[in-house]
């Protein structure tokens, strides 16, 4: 078994293959996504093939009552979806980060000024955590649980939390998720590490972790954040 609190520079598999059986509430995965001008696999098939390995292994891992989340756009989830089905996990819900800030500039397609959360349990019963939210309309009570859609700008390097990451997700999108389908003290994992923001999380939320990347520069990255005092000390430049 790995050490908790850790970030390791190891492939994502091996990371996981390393970690005991059930012992993990919650597993956060941000893969490549397969896309044009990212990380591109030969086919659709290969990467699925791929990500199947390590969805595997996912299941292993996992508490009965945990939650794997799986981060991407159309079409790779919706190729995906079946798959994770599959493999034995129950699909759950569908979270959209809307971009408020992006848009594309294309006359051939729609903006893609969206990417999406894929949430599943790996039984019908999990953790889930209530965290209401004030209501805006005066068609809801006082209070309410959160929508599908959430609404936050790119965290681009300028972002006050940003780094170099071409990818990096919002720390409050992040957080709400830990808290929703954690306790404090359980353990998450996190093999596709990128810029640390999951790790940033845990820290924040009195949760546990390990976590993994291939990229020791991305490693470097998330130790950073790891070590900063508030989310706004951070700069990739190593200038407050």
């Amino acid at each position: 078994m790995l050490e908790t609190n850790k970030i390791y520079e190891m492939d994502g598999l091996e990371c996981l293959k390393q970690i005991d059986k059930e012992s993990v509430r919650l597993v956060f995965a941000d893969p490549p996504y397969n896309l044009i001008g990212l990380d591109v696999f030969v086919d659709i098939n290969s990467y699925r093939r791929w990500c199947k390995e390590w969805i595997t292994e996912i299941k292993r891992i996992l508490q009965w009552n945990g939650t794997f989340i799986i981060c991407g756009r159309p079409p790779i989830l919706c190729h995906l979806l079946n798959d994770i089905v599959n493999i034995g996990f129950v699909f759950r819900e569908w979270i959209t980060w809307h971009k408020v800030d992006s848009i594309t500039a294309s006359k051939t397609y729609h903006s893609n000024n969206y990417e999406c959360f894929a949430i599943f349990s790996k039984w019908i019963d999990r953790i889930f955590n209530y965290i209401p939210v004030k209501s805006k309309t005066n068609n809801y009570s006082a209070e309410r649980n959160i929508g599908s859609i959430w609404e936050h700008c790119k965290i681009s390097s300028q972002h006050k939390e940003g780094t170099e990451h071409p990818t990096q997700k919002p720390l409050i999108f992040l957080e709400r998720m830990i808290k929703t389908y954690t306790n404090e003290g359980d353990l998450i994992v996190d093999h596709f590490v990128g810029s640390g923001t999951i790790a940033v999380a845990c820290k924040k939320s009195n949760r546990n972790f390990i976590c993994s990347d291939i990229n020791p520069e991305y490693i470097k990255m998330a130790n950073k954040r790891l070590n900063q005092k508030t989310v706004g000390d951070f700069s990739p430049s190593g200038h407050a």
